[in-house]
């Protein structure tokens, strides 16, 4: 049967809706599925392939065990789309030897959406279908009672399925005597882990951890295999400064193309923002399984008993919608800033009226410069940053961030040293404004340095930029209102894509916005210098007309 004419698999076809909007989806979901579009489009030149017959393989194995609790106690699994998507990516992507693309799998999910049982079915493919030479699989967790919560489904599914005939269920372990396999709980109150030889590691509620270490323990011990598998499954949590929330910020860069790792599948479901949690028709996008293992009305009493009983809204948020409670609110969507990518030629853009936003860091931070060009009642935005190399090679070292190659394509400069060169700024800002009619640039006034001195007896027009609700409101929600229109075109730097994804907005009580670079989750510089570009762009029409905006049709404040 020709490519053209093969019919879809359940799980593709998942993909299908998904990326038409038939099934609605947070935008981490969307994400993932457009990379596994790009990445069946780019396959052959990454020496990569899609093997179905293996994909299907694993997906056939998992609904031939049965459910051991429940109203399903009896009755084979039935994997539902997105469970067969994450399935099917995992054993399906293959390099050209044969093994395995993707290592490491990040499932974030809701509770009640059959994630145990979707890691007991895989934990028990790779004990006994994967065949690996004397697998040793472990569920593991940070205490002796989590730990053995998939090992206990999979006892269970064990003795409920022609399985016990192969596999030999103890206490506290799992037996293939045919391939000298076996699966065991694993916790850090279990003692010693030396000698562990993993071949498939389950992380269960991986947000419970208080650190990498189970995690760095199991990776460590990989390096005897070939193809091994680390699954991690969890729901949010409260702390953000923990372990899986720096994992889960590396596996949404990833989905954005900030970073690489193309041994990561990761799949989050979870609400865009902290408002959808009382709009039962967004409920579906933390929880996929809405209507098979869990009903609407069991979420709609969660959220009843939140709003009667404020202590309860914690658990609510992030145990019910997956949302980690001290996350803001996304502010743009990714698939909106990325619709802005812009059509106008820089080069067409030389000569051209301009206006500045200057961020400048501290003496070991990245700073940022952006112009802000207007044409034909559009805006164009041309960013520039710097870092200084030291400080940079820590950035990778502790954040996994991919400056090395930003740089080698052009978006950052790196300065020589552990601090910002700022002769090196302004000599690069004076040259990168030679080529524009660059009119004035705006700059924090709370930030201002030798360097504002330098640039003004240069000739340049630096006017201070407030950083408060009454300065940056009015350009925060225009850039807002910009984006969302189109009315503003980037040329898909990374790096501002990034920063954008990181920033938080504060609201005050009369409905003002600003960003909040203290709350955002990275460095948020190049959004905040291209807001006060816009700034100074409306602080100009507004002395050339006083009443500019309602002419202009551009704002609505």
């Amino acid at each position: 049967m020709s490519k053209e004419k093969q019919k879809l698999h359940l799980a593709e076809e998942y993909a299908r809706r998904v990326r038409s909007g038939e099934i609605l989806a947070c935008e981490y979901v969307r994400l993932a599925v457009g990379r596994y579009y790009r990445d069946l489009d780019m396959a052959l030149d990454r020496g990569w392939l899609f093997d179905r017959r293996e994909a299907i393989r694993a997906i056939h194995f998992i609904e031939c065990l049965k459910h051991t609790k429940g109203k399903w106690a009896g009755s084979r699994f039935r994997l539902e789309p997105w469970q067969q998507f994450v399935v099917w990516n995992i054993f399906g992507w293959k390099h050209a030897d044969g093994t395995r693309r993707f290592r490491y799998t990040y499932i974030e999910i809701a509770r009640k959406n059959g994630k145990t049982a979707l890691a007991a079915g895989i934990a028990l493919y790779m004990l006994f279908a994967d065949g690996e030479s004397r697998p040793e699989v472990y569920s593991a967790a940070t205490i002796k009672d989590q730990a053995k919560i998939c090992f206990s489904d999979a006892v269970a599914i064990v003795k409920a399925t022609d399985l016990k005939n192969y596999l030999t269920p103890f206490r506290n372990s799992i037996v293939y005597d045919l391939k000298g396999g076996t699966m065991k709980p694993l916790s850090s109150d279990y003692g010693t882990h030396d000698g562990l030889n993993p071949s498939c590691a389950i992380i269960d509620e991986f947000h419970a951890h208080k650190d990498s270490g189970m995690f760095d323990v199991l990776k460590s011990a990989f390096g005897a295999r070939r193809q091994p598998l680390m699954f991690i499954i969890t729901t949010a949590g409260f702390n953000k400064a923990g372990a899986c929330y720096a994992y889960r910020d590396n596996v949404i860069k990833v989905l954005r193309g900030v970073n690489e790792d193309d041994s990561l599948f990761g799949f989050i479901y979870t609400q865009d923002s902290k408002e959808e949690w009382d709009d039962p028709k967004m409920w579906s996008k933390s929880n996929p399984n809405l209507g098979v293992s869990l009903s609407s009305d069991y979420l709609a009493d969660q959220v009843k008993d939140a709003k009667n009983r404020p202590e309860a809204v914690r658990n609510v948020l992030t145990k019910n919608f997956n949302l980690w409670v001290d996350a803001e609110r996304i502010w743009i969507l990714d698939e909106k800033w990325m619709e802005c990518i812009g059509t106008t030629p820089r080069e067409e853009l030389k000569g051209c009226a301009c206006w500045g936003g200057l961020d400048l860091s501290n003496v070991s931070d990245i700073t940022a410069y952006v112009l802000l060009f207007h044409e034909n009642d559009h805006f164009q935005l041309l960013p520039y940053f710097w870092i200084p190399e030291e400080k940079m090679q820590e950035k990778i070292r502790k954040e996994n961030i991919n400056y090395e190659r930003w740089v080698a394509e052009g978006y950052v400069t790196v300065t020589p040293g552990n601090v910002i060169d700022y002769d090196f700024v302004k000599a690069d800002i004076l040259r990168i404004v030679a080529d524009y009619d660059l009119q004035a640039s705006a700059y924090d006034r709370w930030n201002s340095s030798q360097t504002i001195i330098d640039l003004q007896n240069e000739g340049m027009v630096c006017n201070p930029f407030g950083q408060g609700y009454g300065s940056m409101s009015a350009p925060t929600k225009e850039f807002e209102k910009m984006v969302l229109t189109g009315k503003i075109e980037h040329f898909g730097n990374p790096v501002l894509r990034w920063m954008l994804a990181s920033t938080v907005v504060m609201t005050d009580p009369a409905g003002n916005i600003k960003p909040d670079k203290a709350k955002s989750t990275q460095k948020i510089d190049g959004i905040v210098a291209s807001i006060m570009a816009l700034g100074e762009w409306m602080t100009a029409q507004a002395s050339e007309d006083e009443n500019p905006y309602n002419q202009r049709g551009l704002l609505q404040l």
